[in-house]
């Protein structure tokens, strides 16, 4: 999904809509912007089903061998109290 993609995905609903992520086992927690964050992301790197699909750019090994492209993209992350 891109920006443009969610922006036009969000004007579908009330501008005083709450906005929650699914917490860590269940329930939902608040989004609020510093969970907001530009990140760099190694792209279809996750091997496991406990994985994403993706993973930090950071934790992918240079010079690995493998052709992985790496981007910045905009992540909402989770906090649970």
């Amino acid at each position: 999904m891109t920006v443009r993609e969610l922006v036009e995905l969000l004007q579908r609903y009330p501008d005083d809509m709450r906005v929650v992520v699914n917490g860590y086992e269940q329930g939902y927690d608040d989004l609020s912007p510093p969970q907001i964050s530009v990140v760099g992301v190694a792209l279809d790197i996750g091997v496991y089903d406990w994985e994403g699909q993706h993973g930090d750019s950071d934790d992918h090994q240079a010079g690995s061998g493998d052709d992985v492209t790496t981007v910045d993209v905009l992540a909402l992350r989770r906090v649970s109290n």
